[in-house]
């Protein structure tokens, strides 16, 4: 009862909040009233915060119950099976997130991950590297390369794969894979990369994340499958319209004001961050998304489970790499979500000496 209560005060205070608001584009004060902007913006992500808590508690109760179901797909036994661990994974992974962690979690995650420097698991030295390299990357390129000079050409490439493993932190911290051992660490790198990569809300993201799992490849309930057109196109449109929030563009516009402020001359932030960043989406979703889960031709509408992902043209460590952070070994990532980013390879490895 008490649950039922906290989610409808949310929404009830989201409905007035909107009212009185009125956040049609038309409507937003803007110019000339700073003051009742900065106002707008702090209501709307107090109640943003208070209902997204409201959503996290759903999601846990939606997945404490629910199980995949098999009936009209073509799985065998053994793919039921899997899909039915991979749905227990899930489960002990958002329990730990939500602050009610199972000791056969942290038993788990002790087990799988127990390599640790100084204290610290692997993944958050990686992230923590991968996320100052980025940093670091913004700060040449966007303060101190000649735009036309072969500097700038040199580094576009590595700029555009950093911010691209700064969003593949946050997809890893979603399974749990940065601090396995400390569920609030995994939680606040995981925060901290999808807001650097984008504005975005890592809570929201890993709660749609988490259905994609749960229903890969089945139009309605995998929020990043097509909706019935499985071209490139439609799909990428589908998806950015998923994605693309108002808080998201807020928050991305303070944080590009915050680089101008400091002095990075416009076009440099053109090129390092808007157009490295917008190339940085479309390896995510090429590689990430449309590649591994797009139906055959001769059959579109077809239900795309895990277990059918296509692979891409890589053969080699670094061709996937290259790629998208090992993307392409898809099929590992969904049969083991826990495994990080640098260790799908490996896997895929192992995976293909046991055949």
């Amino acid at each position: 009862m008490q649950q039922h209560a906290m989610r409808s005060l949310a929404y009830a205070d989201l409905s007035t909040t909107n009212k009185r608001l009125d956040l049609s584009r038309s409507q937003i004060p803007c110019a000339g009233r700073p003051i009742s902007c900065l106002r707008t913006a702090v209501n709307w992500f107090r109640v943003s915060h208070k209902l997204q808590v409201t959503r996290n508690a759903e999601t846990l109760e939606r997945f404490e119950v629910q199980r995949p179901s098999s009936e009209g797909l073509d799985r065998t036994a053994n793919d039921n099976q899997q899909t039915h661990q991979l749905s227990a994974e899930h489960k002990l992974q958002d329990r730990a997130d939500f602050g009610i962690a199972e000791n056969s979690y942290h038993s788990h995650a002790r087990h799988q991950h127990s390599n640790q420097i100084l204290g610290l698991d692997k993944g958050v030295w990686v992230a923590a590297g991968l996320i100052t390299a980025w940093a670091t990357m913004i700060h040449i390129t966007v303060f101190h390369t000649p735009l036309h000079s072969l500097q700038a050409a040199a580094l576009f490439w590595p700029m555009m794969q950093l911010h691209t493993g700064v969003f593949i932190t946050a997809h890893d911290a979603m399974h749990g894979a940065i601090a396995p051992s400390n569920p609030k660490l995994n939680q606040f790198m995981g925060r901290l990369a999808g807001t650097l990569y984008a504005g975005l809300d890592y809570d929201t993201m890993k709660v749609a994340h988490h259905e994609h799992h749960l229903h890969t490849g089945i139009q309605e309930k995998d929020p990043d499958f097509h909706s019935g057109d499985p071209g490139l196109l439609p799909w990428a449109g589908k998806f950015i319209k998923k994605y693309l929030t108002i808080k998201q563009m807020v928050i991305l516009n303070l944080m590009v004001g915050a680089v101008q402020i400091s002095g990075a001359p416009y076009k440099n932030m053109v090129v390092f961050l808007l157009c490295a960043g917008l190339l940085s989406a479309a390896q995510l979703f090429y590689f990430g998304t449309y590649v591994p889960h797009r139906p055959p031709k001769h059959n579109p509408q077809q239900v795309m489970s895990w277990e059918k992902s296509n692979p891409t043209w890589a053969t080699t460590r670094l061709a996937s790499f290259v790629t998208c952070y090992h993307f392409d070994c898809h099929v590992e990532h969904h049969d083991n979500p826990r495994l990080a980013w640098y260790e799908l390879w490996g896997a895929r490895k192992q995976a293909l000496q046991l055949h």
